[in-house]
């Protein structure tokens, strides 16, 4: 499974996630990103597969399926 799979994975599961939400989930479940999860994550919103919003209550980024 790729590193844009294991994400869409969750996101699909879990709903809308902030970045660090995200890599404990993916700890949590004994997988890694080589890449890490931010670049990943910037790549796949660059691609137009997810999406992102600056959440001033989770202080940071957070990530959603489009």
């Amino acid at each position: 499974m790729t590193e844009e799979e294991k994400i869409l994975k969750i996101l699909r599961e879990q709903g809308e996630m902030s970045t660090s939400e995200l890599e404990r989930e993916i700890k949590r479940r004994g997988e890694a990103c080589p890449d890490g999860a931010v670049r990943t994550l910037m790549l796949m919103k660059t691609k137009g597969i997810i999406k992102s919003r600056m959440d001033p209550a989770k202080k940071g980024w957070v990530w959603s399926l489009i």
